[in-house]
């Protein structure tokens, strides 16, 4: 069998195979990026992004009312599963054995701007700090699972301020690992990136899913 034949049916035989495929001349990473925000960030290839309009329906409910149109044209949303077989429904389990990705870009009121600080990120859709956990408490509604496992202020400059939070919960009863970036800007936009999967996941897939998270780039210049 000549060289290129042979490299040719080892390429077809490793399409699962990261590094082998690299080697075969596919791309390792799909580099996801909103040029108009200058946000960008690097995902392996092979994960599945969800088609924007299957995305709409799960995030705006009917994306023919006013409110979804105006949602869908101010805010940037795009959503990745790592799962050999994707399902949208993955963004919704409590708890997927395979890494789910969610980032997003949208505008601040001038109210909510005034409202921005890195408490209010960093409890962004879950609380995580002590006070509002036990505010929490006292309402009866908190999560004894709760394990508060990153804290990192980031300061990227240039009117740029933010947090990264890793945090196992368990709301659905399988304890559950997010990664979770949220950066703000001075000129009133919110930046974010959730990664989620599985406690038992996060911990196997653990440096990958960092390279990811370390990946998320805001600039304002």
């Amino acid at each position: 069998m000549n060289a290129p034949r042979r490299l040719l049916l080892l390429c077809l035989a490793s399409l699962s195979l990261g590094p082998l495929a690299a080697a075969c001349g596919a791309p390792q990473y799909t580099y996801v990026k909103n040029s108009d925000s200058k946000t960008y960030f690097r995902i392996p290839a092979q994960w599945h992004r969800f088609d924007d309009t299957v995305l709409s329906n799960v995030l705006y409910g009917n994306t023919d009312s006013a409110t979804a149109q105006l949602e869908r044209k101010l805010v940037w949303t795009v959503a990745y599963d790592a799962a050999r077989t994707p399902s949208i429904d993955h963004l919704t389990t409590p708890a997927s054995d395979d890494p789910i990705i969610i980032a997003s870009v949208q505008p601040l009121t001038a109210a909510d701007q005034g409202k921005v600080s890195l408490d209010a990120l960093r409890n962004l859709g879950y609380m995580v700090t002590p006070d509002a956990r036990q505010a929490q408490a006292q309402a009866g509604t908190t999560d004894t699972s709760f394990e508060w496992l990153k804290d990192q202020v980031l300061t990227p400059g240039n009117g740029l301020r933010g947090v990264r939070e890793i945090y196992n919960a368990s709301p659905g009863g399988n304890l559950l690992t997010t990664d979770r970036t949220v950066i703000a800007s001075d000129d009133g936009h919110l930046y974010l990136l959730i990664i989620r999967c599985s406690a038992h996941c996060y911990r196997t897939h653990a440096s990958e899913l960092d390279d990811i998270a370390r990946s998320f780039t805001v600039r304002t210049q």
